[in-house]
């Protein structure tokens, strides 16, 4: 049984991408928007200013901690936040010991990441992202839609097409 389970972190609906936003082997690939200081709220309510990071996809930002900013040095070869802009890092989590116990964190791959490139299974074309939809979203949801993966053109025609073969059916 594929049971889908709740995090019970996810039900406070904090502002940042945590450890619990990811399934299980999940990991994501996403593109540097910015890095700047902010005033971030904790849990306890206490403010602190906090590197936070912002991806060019639809994702909640990330507080930057020392681990994490020293990986992102490492991997694009400089210490410049202007730098990171536009680049892509791979997230996963990772067990830490933090606060005297073991915790799930987010970490960044040492390594660049490799994106499988989705081809349309109608045209051949590379599926690219759609709106705010990735493009690994966009086949996902034609995939489960229409029974194959399709960039956007071809999954409005698809949609035109099961639209019309509806037509006087009730």
């Amino acid at each position: 049984m594929n049971e889908t389970l709740t995090h019970w972190k996810k039900l406070t609906n904090p502002d940042y991408l945590g450890a619990y936003a990811l399934e299980p082997g999940q990991e994501l690939i996403l593109t540097i928007k910015s890095v700047s200081n902010e005033t971030v709220t904790g849990t306890d309510g206490k403010k602190e200013v906090c590197s936070v990071m912002r991806f060019a996809e639809n994702v909640k930002p990330m507080i930057l901690n020392a681990t994490n900013s020293k990986t992102i040095t490492k991997l694009f070869k400089t210490p410049y936040i202007e730098k990171w802009v536009g680049r892509k890092i791979q997230i996963y989590v990772e067990s830490v010991k933090a606060f005297g116990e073991v915790v799930d964190a987010l970490r960044i791959r040492s390594f660049l990441p490799v994106e499988k490139e989705l081809i349309c299974a109608d045209c051949d074309a590379k599926i690219e992202g759609f709106g705010k939809s990735s493009a690994e979203v966009v086949a996902k949801h034609t995939l489960s839609k229409y029974g194959r993966m399709l960039c956007s053109a071809c999954a409005s025609k698809a949609a035109e097409a099961s639209a019309g073969s509806d037509e006087g059916v009730l």
